[in-house]
């Protein structure tokens, strides 16, 4: 090749004159190295075209070879080595697998149970949440003197008092008037009108619902009731209750079945007070 032929004719016409490149070097003033290059044909390892084709040139014409015709075999190097292109790498792209019918079952399963889950602690929540606010103050369940009747259990105090703590009254009618006729019992009443102690509550739950029970001061329950639940709570003096799911609960204080307190969903406060205590027995 041609190319070739420039280190080969320089190495042969040095060894022919029995020269090394030490000596070359130092009759030139060309490095040892850039004589090596030109030998080697190592044409990168120079420092530049012009450069190159001038060493080139004093080496020729030092070993007494044509330096012009060296020079016209020399390569050109200012366009740069050629790039090698290799040939196109195919690259395979495998689909993903689709996820089994049992796996997307099992997923929309598992998304349904999140929900509920999700949903049940949303409305749990809101009940304590409820709960934990200050209760509006409940007004007692005062007692109804026109509700007193002979067949009534509860009593006022009034109604009990002895005749000799009574102050004395003038007569309203001769003493030879018939006595008024009895009044009739009044209708069994939807809330207990005056209440005697103790206080006994019994609460039956048809739903789940939070409950709170404080009596005489104390806080007896506070909790969920399950449907079937039976709580029996008594006090001396007060009953407070609070009811998250006002229609879950049956309730009944000293015998008067007030039922139902409230409709589904409402938070229910209802406060009961003993007026009067048991009359002891004879």
């Amino acid at each position: 090749m041609a190319e070739r032929g420039i280190g080969e004719r320089l190495r042969n016409a040095r060894e022919a004159r029995g020269l090394s490149l030490d000596e070359i070097e130092a009759a030139t003033r060309i490095r040892r190295r850039y004589l090596e290059a030109l030998e080697a044909e190592a044409f990168g390892e120079l420092p530049g075209s012009a450069y190159a084709r001038g060493f080139l040139r004093v080496y020729a014409s030092y070993l007494g070879l044509p330096a012009d015709e060296l020079i016209g075999l020399y390569p050109d190097l200012r366009a740069g080595p050629a790039v090698s292109h290799g040939a196109p790498v195919e690259v395979r792209i495998t689909p993903a697998t689709p996820p089994s019918r049992a796996r997307r079952v099992i997923t929309a399963i598992a998304a349904v149970l999140i929900l509920g889950l999700v949903g049940l602690a949303y409305m749990l929540y809101g009940q304590i949440r409820q709960f934990a606010q200050t209760p509006p103050a409940a007004a007692p369940v005062a007692p109804s003197p026109a509700r007193v009747g002979p067949g009534t259990p509860g009593r006022t105090l009034a109604a009990r008092q002895s005749p000799s703590s009574q102050p004395a009254q003038p007569p309203q009618q001769p003493a030879a008037a018939p006595p008024a006729p009895p009044a009739p019992a009044a209708p069994a009443p939807t809330a207990p009108g005056a209440l005697t102690s103790p206080l006994r509550m019994v609460v039956v739950a048809t739903d789940r619902s939070w409950v709170r029970t404080v009596a005489d001061g104390v806080t007896v329950y506070e909790g969920f009731l399950s449907a079937g639940d039976r709580q029996v709570w008594e006090a001396r003096r007060q009953i407070t209750i609070r009811i998250g799911n006002a229609s879950a609960l049956d309730v009944t204080v000293n015998g008067h079945a007030l039922g139902r307190l409230g409709k589904p969903g409402d938070v229910v406060d209802r406060t009961f007070i003993a007026t009067a205590s048991t009359p002891a027995r004879p």
